[in-house]
């Protein structure tokens, strides 16, 4: 570094004829110097014509297979997912959830003999992914109520079994839905209603003694909802997306009611705010799916096909098998090292592929960390997929040249989806006998 600056500080100082025919001889002693080499980086890998002495393109040899994704964090996220789909590829998907409501009044009162007349519960959609044209999209969802109390400052994961926190005899009430996320038949803010049991409004107006000298939360833990699709059959179904928190239609649940008090029709809503905790909980079923199934106990049958999948389901990880024959060609300075991941465009079907992946390796406690290549920007990074040639792309120069220089050790790269605790997005992509690292390196002497 030192050399460089000291270099660059000599040449600011030659006038400009001088620095021409300086610099032009600097390039003809380079050339000359060059041509003389006769091994280059991966000398052993490319035929003589492909090599350059002064700068070169290679390929690394790939291993890559599927992996099953560990548990995520799953609490007080944007969107809440509930559903579930069959898809022919990946299998049976579902998603459920918990959130508390609370009230906006510490001191609730609901006057001298008040009488429930209907509950109304609503929740804003955000997305979805998969089917909800007619009955393709059909959903049965059950709602209970929460008997052990969640908390917003604790920790929560997305394969905890929701049993901890809601038993069958919790059961408030069940609803076959239609999907209308995109809102073509409603107006304004699109959101999914369901009218729940006058009984459970009844219960809540006749213990507000307990309620104000408790807490709201204390006394009603929240509603665990939860898709029940038995009946989804192969290609069906979808994961619907929830903002609980939507500005425009915030998640409530309002409870009409009449009192002795007050000869008008009253009612109350209990909301949803940041204030309240928020899980998801994620599944996969995956009997009859032999594809994946194999490949998570046979990691060779990942050179024809790699699966990923959203949800704390499925990544991959990648493996460059011949890095210590690069090694031998040090010192060399990558200028570009970009890997190219085909997709199976004839899988996509009905199920849009990620916008982004992420390639990441695992630290010393097992969790994911970016690479260093990742810190120099999205643009360089990249990770985009394009869907003009159907591939996603990365740049890895800095992470190989540490691997090469033996500053870093190999620890295999994951390949990661984005956002996967709020998204269901699934991909398809091409094995290691497909994917490509095409490396353009100068060879230093």
């Amino acid at each position: 570094m030192n050399v460089n600056n000291q270099k660059r500080h000599t040449l600011h100082h030659i006038t400009r004829p001088k620095f021409l025919v300086h610099l032009l001889s600097l390039f003809i002693i380079f050339c000359v110097y060059s041509c003389k080499e006769s091994d280059t980086l991966g000398g052993n890998l490319l035929p003589d014509s492909d090599q350059s002495p002064f700068k070169g393109t290679s390929k690394f040899n790939i291993t890559a297979f599927t992996v099953k994704e560990d548990s995520i964090k799953s609490d007080d996220l944007t969107y809440s997912l509930l559903g579930s789909y069959v898809d022919p590829v990946f299998g049976k998907s579902s998603s459920s959830f918990i959130t508390q409501f609370i009230s906006g009044s510490n001191q609730l009162d609901f006057g001298v003999n008040p009488i429930a007349d209907s509950i109304i519960l609503s929740i804003a959609y955000h997305s979805y992914y998969g089917k909800v044209n007619k009955l393709n999209g059909l959903q049965k969802i059950k709602i209970y109520s929460v008997s052990n109390s969640i908390y917003r400052d604790s920790s929560y994961y997305s394969s905890e079994n929701p049993i901890k926190y809601a038993i069958e005899s919790d059961l408030i009430s069940e609803h076959i839905i239609l999907p209308d996320p995109s809102g073509k038949y409603q107006s304004g803010t699109p959101v999914q209603k369901f009218r729940l049991p006058v009984s459970f409004a009844q219960n809540i107006l006749n213990n507000q003694s307990t309620i104000n000298s408790s807490g709201f939360t204390s006394f009603f833990k929240g509603f665990y909802f939860k898709p029940s699709n038995e009946f989804q059959t192969t290609g069906n179904g979808a994961i619907l997306s929830f903002n609980l928190l939507s500005a425009e239609a915030p998640a409530k649940f309002t409870i009409y009611f009449h009192n002795d008090s007050d000869p008008l029709p009253q009612q109350i809503s209990f909301n949803v705010t940041s204030d309240c905790a928020r899980i998801n909980f994620f599944k996969h079923e995956r009997n009859g799916i032999p594809a994946i199934n194999n490949q998570l106990n046979d990691t060779t049958q990942g050179k024809t096909q790699l699966f990923i999948q959203n949800m704390a389901s499925l990544s991959s990880k990648i493996w460059f098998t011949n890095i210590e024959s690069w090694k031998d060609s040090m010192p060399i300075v990558i200028s570009k090292a970009e890997l190219i991941l085909p997709i199976e465009t004839s899988l996509i079907g009905d199920y849009d592929v990620q916008s982004k992946l992420l390639l990441v390796e695992k630290d010393s406690t097992g969790n994911y960390a970016g690479i260093p290549d990742f810190n120099i920007g999205e643009g360089y990074f990249s990770g985009d997929y394009n869907p003009a040639n159907n591939t996603y792309s990365f740049n890895l120069a800095v992470y190989l040249q540490d691997l090469i220089s033996g500053k870093r050790t190999q620890k295999g790269l994951y390949l990661v989806p984005t956002a996967s605790a709020v998204g269901a997005n699934r991909v398809v992509l091409k094995g290691s006998n497909f994917i490509k690292l095409n490396v353009t390196y100068s060879k230093i002497r």
